[in-house]
């Protein structure tokens, strides 16, 4: 997090972008990197206990040598692969910038999902969102000419984000729990992410696509 702001600064005044604050805050993998580190040796006993099994195979099933073992490794690390890759490229490429008078809010595919003047920001807004797991808490940014921004603080560098709010000089709104149809009435227009409106449905899902990529998994070897 980096913050520049000149004392006595106005962030509603167009005619003076000298004296606009300009703060950045940077994505924060954390919580992500712990958890990894922490399993770390369970993934690593995991997939060495398949690429043996796969080598190896039991009771009347064949093993298929070297390239079960290969497979049976690769098969725990890909996923791991893929939530890397993830995160770094919201690393390199998400962000929230306060800069100029306007509010800019990147993803991790380096799109705007807010671009707006901060004199347009109409509040923000705290609520707990209706998903599963202890990490339930959101800030909601509105603005009049922007539909309303999601932001999950354990994602952010939590400094920078107090650093912003603070620049942003908003009240802060408590709306407590929100079920969804509910969230989407009191902000019109505010992303809700699939999986969890249809959390019954993306279980299912979920489930089916874990079992292909097993039976995948298991019978790679057999036709290579």
């Amino acid at each position: 997090m980096t913050i520049r702001s000149s004392e006595g600064a106005s962030s509603t005044d167009p005619s003076d972008e000298a004296d606009f604050p300009w703060v950045s805050v940077r994505p924060d993998n954390g919580s992500g990197k712990s958890l990894l580190i922490k399993g770390s040796p369970i993934i690593a006993i995991g997939a060495l206990r398949i690429g043996l099994l796969m080598a190896k195979g039991r009771g009347d099933s064949a093993g298929s040598g070297m390239r079960g073992l290969m497979i049976g490794i690769l098969a725990v690390v890909f996923p791991l692969l893929c939530v890397g890759v993830l995160n770094g490229l919201r690393w390199a490429n998400a962000g929230i910038r306060l800069e100029d008078g306007f509010l800019t809010v990147r993803d991790r595919w380096n799109r705007k999902v807010l671009h707006t003047p901060v004199s347009s920001l109409t509040g923000l807004h705290t609520l707990t969102a209706p998903i599963d797991g202890p990490h339930k808490s959101r800030i909601v940014i509105t603005s009049a000419t922007h539909r309303p921004v999601v932001i999950d603080p354990r994602f952010w560098d939590a400094e920078g984000l107090r650093e912003l709010w603070q620049e942003l000089h908003l009240p802060f709104q408590d709306h407590g729990f929100l079920t969804w149809p509910l969230l989407r009435k009191r902000f019109p227009g505010i992303p809700t992410p699939w999986r969890h409106v249809h959390i019954v449905l993306s279980t299912i899902l979920l489930v089916l696509g874990c079992i292909a990529y097993v039976a995948l998994v298991v019978n790679l070897p057999f036709f290579l």
